[in-house]
């Protein structure tokens, strides 16, 4: 099954969408920030997508599999942004239904901790990557996380990105180190399978040396 590399485009974003929700269908913060129980989480999302699709900061990549019976299938998807791409702190409007408290919390300690841990340092930054819940351990996800390290060793760039305690092993076998994670107490929310914290932890990959 050989895998392919190609870039996103505005056509793709249903499909990206769909992954989204399918990926992240049991994630505590997801959950309680895009409701499934109304169309205007998705609707959100795929506006998202095609806003930010175009900006030339950044890179969505997909990755599909041309000689399967449908080679138009998206199996994963990831947003690079380049290190000329500005850390925005300004949160967005949130959709309809949202936990409009946990999305202010999460997502701005988020956008906020990136800022105060990179200070200013040229990174190339890994926000988004999702694979199709059926399409895992094919390799799909390792092949977007290396298209984006690749370009971090060849500019002597580090590489920042949020991970899950579960994900954190994975990106540690690839040179990433834990420098910090948000704790998200989640007692008396609904709908969290009885989830009482989320966390997520912070993780950078060093520039690598300059050959003599």
């Amino acid at each position: 099954m050989p895998l392919t590399v190609r870039l996103a485009t505005a056509e793709d974003a249903d499909q990206l969408t769909d992954i989204y929700f399918a990926a992240f269908q049991h994630d505590a913060i997801s959950l309680l920030v895009f409701s499934r129980n109304t169309p205007h989480a998705r609707e959100w999302w795929h506006a998202s997508i095609l806003a930010e699709i175009t900006d030339p900061h950044t890179h969505f990549l997909c990755i599909v599999d041309l000689s399967s019976p449908t080679p138009s299938k998206i199996l994963s998807y990831c947003k690079w942004n380049s290190p000329s791409a500005p850390i925005v702190l300004d949160l967005p409007t949130w959709p309809k239904g949202a936990d409009i408290e946990i999305a202010d919390h999460f997502f701005g300690n988020l956008v906020r901790s990136h800022e105060m841990i990179m200070r200013g340092r040229k990174h190339w930054y890994l926000e988004v990557i999702v694979t199709r819940p059926e399409e895992q351990g094919k390799g799909a996800a390792g092949m977007l996380l290396r298209w984006g390290m690749q370009r971090a060793d060849e500019e002597r760039t580090e590489v920042y990105l949020e991970a899950s305690p579960e994900g954190k092993p994975i990106y540690e076998h690839y040179g990433f180190k834990e420098v910090g994670r948000l704790i998200v107490p989640l007692e008396g929310k609904e709908g969290v399978g009885g989830e009482k914290e989320f966390v997520e932890c912070f993780m950078v990959r060093s520039a690598t040396e300059k050959e003599n």
